[in-house]
């Protein structure tokens, strides 16, 4: 656990000019008009009161005159009007700024979250520290335009707070000093409860409990999975984990929360003592006639402003903080680096297809110690189709993961036309692959068109590509079946939307890798909920489509790979063959036996 409840005043500074600029970057105007409306708000109060003490004084004064008129104090009378219509200036401003605000924060700071999310990449976002970070971040993002308002707050307070113990103190030091004493009890009360809440929020058990919580939260509330958990009865047993967690957790936080209250109560009634205390000295020195009715307006008003100036200084340094604790965790995630680095050869859209090298590979996952690849090699050559089989576990996925560089080995290279991939821009690197994973991305907010136009959106959409790519995927027949063809929305969700089989879903992804036409192609499971009938069409267009391309298909139907230049057959993270379908049939080991069960099973 970091030690994230220790903050160095540089930590303050840091903080503070980063989330500055996050909102200088969402809206100078708002940053900018925030910071006078909110000090000229809260300096009006103190100077209605000195406006309207010099009118009381000139009344008085005019009640003795004989033929008085009020001719002596309209200027007093303009300048209060003036005050108030900026009053009403600022309040309007401040309340369009502030609606403005929220609904632009809430866009501005998610679009950068998940931009930062996809900076670091699978493999970092997989780490179980860099998880509970991304889960504070989450839920604390929201805080960096709080942190720019509590710093605006903080400077209106401290000046509310100055121009009145200027006065304060002019007429009565015990005042001023124990004004400013029950402030700094209310500052200390305030910032150890707010540590407490802190510290019980962000603790490592507490944030992984939350985060899990979180996780069965969008199970029980995704209509996708409801079934499934409605079937075997998992709805109690899964409500009743989500409710445990959170009867604990808010238990923790009433208990910090009456302690809280009670000693608030406390400091407040001390606070009363002190202003009623002041108001009588005042009364006696209007009795006496050191002061005028007017003078005693303003000083009642005076210290009234100095201990709100001061204790909503003293509140709003206690919230500064626990803003600024709380940013920490989104600063620090913010400030991750990717564990996989990017590299820094750059290489355009490969004309020939790559050749592909695995030397000596050794790999773990991420919080295991047990290498899935260990010392692996693997030669694919320009232009060649290879395929890989194996039983679940073995390997296969994970070398196609390393290949895309979602994660690094952690022994060996992986070598690109004879280039470390490590050395490679990840960026280059990916515009010359195509991926189709069996875990495949399915966009139901999009239409069909743009589902497949996914595949290579860094240029026009060609739709005559996509009908092609439809019909490489044998998807065009049932696709054209739909009110909308093409334009059809594909989650019944959106209005106008259909919800398509998994199967039809994965012809549509299948269509997007067409369209994509990378010269390096790799299929991860690419047919798993197709029919026997479809795949064997789809598997012939794909051999013919990448005639020209390097391929590496990845398969448990042995009727889909028995076309490739070579097969292997994988377990534990080794090669125990490979060959020609012909050759390894001729073999009569581990591939010829489960080729004759499949072909069994499909009897």
């Amino acid at each position: 656990m970091s030690n994230k409840k220790t903050l160095s005043f540089k930590d303050y500074i840091d903080i503070s000019v980063w989330s500055l600029k996050i909102n200088w970057r969402m809206s100078p105007f708002i940053t900018v008009a925030t910071f006078f409306t909110t000090i000229y708000r809260n300096l009006t109060n103190l100077i209605n009161i000195y406006i309207v003490a010099r009118i009381i004084d000139s009344l008085i004064g005019l009640i003795d005159t004989p033929n008085a008129n009020l001719q002596s104090i309209l200027p007093l009378v303009l300048l209060l009007g003036l005050v108030q219509l900026f009053t009403i200036i600022a309040n309007n401003l401040d309340s369009y700024i502030n609606r403005f605000r929220r609904r632009l924060s809430q866009s501005y700071l998610s679009q950068i979250e998940y931009e930062k999310i996809a900076q670091l990449g699978v493999q970092t976002n997989q780490l179980p520290n860099v998880a509970n970070k991304r889960q504070i971040a989450h839920d604390w993002i929201y805080g960096i335009t709080d942190v720019n308002q509590s710093i605006v707050r903080v400077v209106a307070a401290f000046v509310q707070s100055l121009i009145s113990a200027l006065i304060v103190f002019n007429f009565s030091l015990w005042i001023g000093f124990a004004v400013i004493f029950i402030a700094i009890l209310s500052y200390l009360q305030s910032r150890y409860y707010f540590r407490k809440d802190f510290n019980w929020q962000t603790s490592d058990k507490n944030a992984q409990g939350k985060r899990k919580s979180w996780w069965l939260h969008a199970l029980l509330s995704d209509p996708e999975v409801m079934d499934e958990i409605a079937l075997v009865g998992a709805y109690r047993y899964l409500d009743g984990k989500f409710k445990s967690f959170f009867n604990y957790f808010n238990e923790g936080y009433k208990r910090i929360l009456k302690a809280d209250v009670s000693t608030t109560f406390i400091v407040d009634l001390l606070n009363l003592f002190v202003v009623l205390g002041g108001s009588v000295q005042i009364f006696l020195m209007a009795l006496k006639k050191v002061i005028s009715i007017g003078d005693t307006t303003f000083y009642v008003g005076a210290i009234n402003n100095f201990y709100g100036g001061v204790s909503w200084l003293s509140s709003e340094l206690v919230l500064f903080t626990d803003l600024i604790m709380k940013e920490k965790e989104v600063y620090e995630f913010f400030k991750l680096e990717p564990v996989v680095k990017d590299g820094e050869i750059k290489i355009e859209r490969l004309i020939n297809p790559p050749s592909v090298e695995f030397k000596n590979v050794s790999f773990h996952y991420p919080n295991s110690n047990r290498n899935i690849l260990e010392n692996f090699s693997l030669k694919v050559s320009p232009g060649e189709k290879i395929a890989i089989v194996g039983e679940n576990g073995a390997g296969k996925s994970t070398i196609v993961k390393l290949l895309c560089r979602i994660y690094d080995p952690q022994q060996g290279e992986i070598l690109v036309n004879g280039i470390n991939l490590k050395e490679l821009s990840i960026n280059d690197w990916y515009k010359n692959v195509g991926v189709l994973f069996q875990d495949f991305n399915f966009y139901g907010n999009l239409t069909v068109e743009e589902n497949i136009y996914i595949g290579k959106p860094a240029k026009d959409i060609d739709r005559e590509r996509v009908i092609e790519s439809a019909k490489n995927a044998d998807a065009h027949d049932f696709i054209m079946k739909y009110e909308k063809k093409y334009r059809t929305i594909m989650s019944e969700r959106f209005k106008g939307g259909i919800k398509p089989s998994k199967g039809q879903k994965q012809k549509i992804a299948i269509a997007r890798f067409f369209y994509r036409d990378a010269p390096f192609a790799i299929f991860d499971e690419p047919t798993s909920a197709i029919d026997a009938d479809a795949e064997y069409k789809i598997f012939n267009r794909i051999y013919n489509f990448f005639d020209n391309k390097t391929v590496i298909i990845i398969s448990h139907r042995f009727s889909t790979v028995r076309n490739a230049d070579r097969i292997l057959v994988i377990r534990d993270g080794v090669i125990i063959e490979q060959g020609t379908h012909q050759e390894l049939i001729k073999n009569g080991k581990v591939y010829a036996d489960n080729f004759r069960k499949q072909a069994e099973g499909y009897n």
